[in-house]
């Protein structure tokens, strides 16, 4: 699941059963209609006592990371531009579709989870910026601001808010479910991290000033994309068993990566994380 910079993270609003046809074709809603792929390897999963507040809180978390995880395949597909206009091997080309690969089947084991709680696979898709082209960078600074956004921050984060889900996790399907996807995310994150180590050090002072200035823009989104987490309510262990969020571990768990793992890392880097994070945090009151 990516918190990339143009994305809106989806609302958590009931599930479509049809298009509202009614609407122009600019503002016509899309929907995103797993429940064929859901219906071809259901999943069992016993559901612990819950009342209906928390097995919706269970169902919406899992809609929601559904239409996340399918829409952040298309992040993948918009960095490969970029890394052969740089001249990368093909090698990390394949590597970058093998990705947006896994984010497609990431939307679909969450659509068998949701289809095992008793919801429809289907939601609607929010609207989908956009993602950067960076045309006023060179070849080479574009793959290292992707790489950043993408790889250092948005999958470090997801590491790390998957890993606890994992543990929380209760029925056996919705562990493997998690460990397949927290695989995947660990891949994606080693790549980013690999990116920025071996190009950071190619950059001339005119790019790595670009880097640090886009760095305010990285920090500034990942602030507002996990800022739900502070409005969410904190589940029980029961529903947390079966993936209902708990906003303010959430939240804890978000700054905690940014300040212990992803800041650091950047400023070992050559980068300037620090100032960068101090700067989006000014601009963005009321979360960090």
């Amino acid at each position: 699941m990516l918190a990339v910079l143009g994305t809106s993270r989806a609302a958590a609003q009931g599930p479509l059963d049809a298009l509202d046809a009614s609407r122009g074709d600019e503002e016509r809603v899309t929907a995103l209609d797993l429940r064929r792929e859901a219906a071809r390897a259901p999943l069992s999963i016993p559901l612990p006592p819950l009342d209906a507040e928390q097995l919706s809180a269970a169902r919406d978390n899992w809609r929601e990371r559904m239409v996340s995880e399918h829409a952040s395949a298309r992040v993948f597909g918009a960095m490969l531009a970029p890394m052969m206009r740089a001249g990368l091997p093909a090698a990390e080309l394949r590597r970058v579709a093998d990705m947006a690969r896994q984010e497609l089947d990431h939307a679909v084991l969450c659509a068998r989870v949701l289809s095992a709680l008793g919801a429809p696979a289907v939601h609607e898709m929010p609207r989908l910026d956009d993602v950067p082209f960076h045309e006023d960078a060179s070849p080479l600074e574009a793959v290292v601001r992707n790489a950043i956004s993408i790889g250092c921050c948005s999958e470090t984060v997801a590491v790390a808010l998957v890993a606890t889900e994992r543990e929380q996790a209760g029925p056996p399907a919705v562990r493997r479910v998690l460990d397949q996807i927290l695989r995947d995310e660990v891949k994606h994150s080693r790549f980013g991290w690999r990116l920025v180590g071996s190009l950071a050090p190619k950059l001339s002072t005119r790019e790595r000033d670009g880097v640090d200035a886009y760095l305010v823009d990285v920090f500034s989104h990942q602030l507002r994309f996990h800022a739900p987490f502070l409005d969410m309510p904190s589940s029980d262990a029961k529903a947390a068993s079966i993936g209902a969020p708990h906003g303010a571990s959430n939240w804890a768990i978000f700054v905690d990566v940014m300040l212990g793992v992803v800041i650091p890392g950047l400023e070992r880097a050559g980068l300037g994380a620090h100032a960068a994070w101090a700067e989006a945090t000014r601009a963005e009151p009321g979360t960090a």
